[in-house]
């Protein structure tokens, strides 16, 4: 899928330049920038530069890069794709109503990347519309896009415009596969989300939602749990939906809103049957090598070779979590993915997946990993 992964510090506009020339080389299909949120990113002065290379370029603003295995608040990770891509853009989510044009997708699409506003609400109808336009076979791979230092600024961009809200969706002709793993483990029984309005969950088990969870919280942290203390707890205890399959999808709970309901992270359907879980550095380390194995055996057993590159999209909030130990994450990534495997891609806000026989999910939470040749 990518040619070639580059780095660039991003510090002077002149640099980006020979960086752009360098990534266009070799009859390079699309461009994708990844650009960590303290990059001096000035788009007015860059897009003459992006409509000057003739070839599809997008990107979006990230927390943090990855690049080589390292993490970066400043910097560019720049790839080049060596198959024809086809890029969609919406340009706000929330007035997006399913009404999406097949027109983009490739006649040999295998992959559809998305990269999507992480603070809005409406991905969950934008990959279910993916999903019923038969495209369940194809793999899906992405996350969420923003920054937490210059909140109010844009975070996706093409060579046309530089925007909030929306979502970039690349059709690619060529495979990848897919490991996606958490490792939170459930401290509760099952109970059901009596009342949500999209990301505000009001009741569990028809009562007060800060309720509930503040007496499972308090009960294994020992801890008295307040509305001014909860995000500094709550990081340690998400929520999960039990799907059929017995996999558990994570929800962030961000505040305390209204009449004592909970602010999560992404979009919740009602009735969803729901744990709280609990966080384990151990167990969540684990997890995101358990992710890479599974990747590079999906894509082994498919293509007969080694993998080459793997493209890691994990979420900014494991990074809070795990502290200075998510450096063993990355680590353990590495080391299940092979010596010779190349790491980059990025800390997100919300994760996108699907293995290609499986929903599209949007999780909190969690680690994905994309390999490739």
């Amino acid at each position: 899928m990518f040619q070639k992964i580059k780095f660039y510090d991003g510090q002077e506009l002149e640099g980006w330049q020979p960086f752009l020339k360098e990534l266009c080389k070799d009859n390079a299909k699309g461009i994708f920038l990844l650009v960590g949120e303290e990059t001096p990113f000035d788009y007015k002065h860059l897009q003459p530069l992006l409509k000057k290379m003739d070839i599809c370029v997008w990107g979006g603003i990230f927390p943090e890069v990855i690049y080589n295995g390292s993490q970066y608040k400043q910097g560019v990770v720049g790839c080049a794709f060596q198959s024809p891509v086809s890029v969609e853009v919406i340009k706000d989510l929330s007035k997006f109503k399913g009404d999406l044009s097949d027109d983009f997708i490739l006649k040999n699409t295998q992959t559809l990347l998305i990269f999507n506003d992480g603070r809005v609400d409406s991905t969950p109808l934008l990959i279910e519309t993916l999903y019923e336009k038969n495209f369940k076979e194809m793999v899906f791979f992405g996350g969420g896009v923003g920054s937490l230092i210059n909140i109010d600024q844009p975070s996706l961009f093409t060579e046309d415009d530089f925007f909030a809200g929306g979502a970039i969706i690349v059709a690619v002709e060529d495979s990848i596969s897919v490991g996606v793993n958490h490792g939170w483990q459930p401290i509760s029984e099952p109970a059901i989300a009596s009342s949500v309005d999209k990301t505000i969950l009001r009741s569990i088990n028809w009562e007060p939602a800060f309720e509930y969870y503040k007496r499972i919280v308090e009960q294994d942290a020992g801890i008295k749990l307040t509305a001014n203390s909860f995000l500094d707890v709550a990081k340690s205890y998400p929520l999960g939906m039990l799907k059929y399959d017995a996999e558990i999808i994570l929800r962030v709970p961000l505040n305390v809103g209204e009449e004592n309901s909970i602010v999560l992270g992404g979009e919740m359907p009602e009735n969803s049957m729901l744990v709280v879980m609990k966080g384990y550095p151990d167990k969540l380390i684990a997890a995101a090598g358990k992710a890479a194995e599974q990747a590079k055996i999906a894509f082994e057993s498919k293509m007969k070779i080694s993998p080459g590159k793997a493209l890691i999209v994990d979420c900014l909030t494991r990074a809070l979590f795990l502290e200075d130990r998510f450096n063993d994450e990355l680590k353990i990534i590495a080391n299940k993915a092979g010596s010779n495997v190349f790491l980059f891609g990025c800390l997100s806000l919300g994760e996108i997946a699907s293995t290609g026989d499986k929903y599209i999910e949007l999780h909190n939470k969690t680690v994905v990993v994309a390999m490739e040749e």
